[in-house]
């Protein structure tokens, strides 16, 4: 049975016929994975020299999170998770720390954010995929991540970031650069989920994307129900990296702008929703 988030956003037919490319390099800025989960096995996931990425705490937050990330776009295909772009390369690189239950963790700050971004850039990134809903300074705007958002579209990578589970409806500063692609959760009818930060910013440069109880993997080689932009923001960083496996000549300007559908409505707070098959026509042949 098809699943509801591939009917919703045409993820099906020629966007999905491939795997993905290995030549295209998808950095996750996020937490540690399970790299021992069977569904990713076969993934090929790379790290940063001195870099630990595998999980050390099975049960932490960041190591969920990390986890489910890495399910939705490297799993195996025919798996429980999503697995969009399996035969894509994924550079992890974490930035949420591990703590045990009850245990806590120095806060993620812009600088830090920034200093990841560029380091994946440099480690040859085509696409950055920043699931850091849940992280609340991390996502506000600094000098230094709008250098490193600068130094990426310089470099030509493209950026996805998660929008936020914090309830706004309003500016949000993070998205306000203009290389950064907003992605916002909607539930199986394509409405946003209550609690998914919405505004003018993102409605006219983002996206909506699956992120209602998205089931991908989890620590231990189980699966877990995934929820929020966090889940939502790997959606369009996989379908992304597809369309640019079919076409890697083309400049990410080019691969943004499909993916942002360019006759699509732009004056609501609310973005259009990610259309694969619309994005893959937008290309051209």
């Amino acid at each position: 049975m098809t699943a509801w988030w591939s009917e919703l956003t045409h993820l099906s037919g020629p966007v999905t016929a491939g795997e993905g490319s290995p030549e295209i390099v998808v950095a996750v800025v996020d937490g540690p994975g399970d790299l021992g989960h069977p569904d990713l096995a076969g993934a090929r996931i790379t790290t940063l020299p001195g870099a630990p990425a595998a999980c050390r705490i099975a049960d932490s937050a960041a190591c969920r999170h990390g986890t489910a990330v890495l399910g939705i776009l490297g799993a195996r295909r025919g798996s429980a998770a999503p697995a969009l772009c399996p035969g894509c390369t994924l550079l992890l690189r974490p930035v949420l720390c591990e703590a045990p239950s009850g245990g806590s963790c120095p806060v993620l700050t812009p600088d830090g954010l920034a200093t990841a971004v560029v380091d994946v850039v440099e480690a040859g990134a085509w696409i950055v995929n920043l699931s850091l809903g849940a992280g609340g300074r991390a996502l506000t705007r600094s000098r230094a991540l709008d250098d490193a958002f600068d130094h990426a579209r310089s470099r030509g990578v493209l950026v996805v970031v998660a929008a936020g589970n914090h309830g706004h409806i309003g500016p949000a500063p993070l998205m306000a650069h203009p290389w950064a692609l907003p992605v916002t959760a909607c539930d199986p009818l394509g409405g946003p989920l209550p609690g998914a930060n919405l505004g003018i910013g993102i409605g006219r440069s983002g996206l909506r994307a699956p992120g209602l109880q998205v089931l991908t993997t989890a620590p231990g080689g189980g699966y877990q129900p995934f929820s929020g932009t966090s889940a939502a923001a790997p959606f369009v960083t996989g379908t992304a990296a597809l369309l640019w496996s079919t076409t890697p000549d083309l400049p990410a300007a080019r691969i943004r702008a499909a993916l942002c559908l360019p006759g699509s409505a732009r004056r609501s707070v609310v973005p259009p929703l990610l259309n694969g098959s619309a994005s893959l026509r937008a290309l051209g042949p």
